[in-house]
């Protein structure tokens, strides 16, 4: 009996030294992943509101910018995940290899086809359709390459100037986000 209490021991040490060789937090135990959202929950009523307040314009839930925003999250949760701890974090980023023609849609604004062109919706339901969104969240080049961008998603519940920026004369939203370790990360499109 003392022999299966030692071996069970040392399979839990082994279990537990595994984990922290991962680098990630195994007490939360889910991996980072899109989800949707819907126009009852309590975060798409706190951004009508915030926008209502800041722009005097009511703002409708739409679902195809919902689910443009779930590809979108899909594929950042898809992008290699770092495995850092720190909760207090205001933002997500995920960096990622552009070519040239996704680099002038950005540039130009077509937001869809610049996704389109990285393969964000392919394989999850097709394409992002009709350039006819813009982003809430910042795309901004990365400073130490000539060839990547970042993705810099806010935490859900801030508005960061990207955003507000974004929301200005829209009257749709879409909202969906990635959860990391527990805390959300809203990926917000208008339209």
């Amino acid at each position: 009996m003392k022999k299966w209490k030692k071996l069970l021991a040392c399979l839990l040490v082994g279990l537990m030294a595994l984990t922290v060789f991962t680098a990630c937090d195994a007490s939360v135990g889910a991996p980072m992943s899109p989800k949707r959202s819907n126009a009852e929950s309590k975060s798409v009523k706190a951004l009508r509101d915030k926008f209502k307040m800041i722009y005097n314009v009511e703002m409708t839930y739409n679902e195809d910018l919902s689910e443009k925003a779930y590809y979108v999250a899909y594929w950042v949760a898809g992008t290699s995940p770092s495995c850092s701890v720190n909760k207090e974090k205001t933002e997500l980023s995920r960096k990622n290899s552009v070519d040239n023609v996704a680099k002038t849609y950005l540039n130009q604004g077509y937001y869809a086809s610049a996704f389109d062109s990285m393969g964000i919706g392919k394989g999850i339901g097709g394409g992002m359709g009709a350039d006819d969104f813009t982003p809430g969240f910042d795309i901004k080049p990365d400073p130490n390459s000539t060839s990547d961008i970042i993705f810099v998603l806010p935490k859900d519940g801030t508005y960061p100037e990207a955003m507000t920026k974004a929301a200005k004369g829209k009257t749709k939203l879409g909202v969906a986000y990635v959860v990391d370790k527990g805390v959300s990360y809203a990926v917000v499109l208008f339209g």
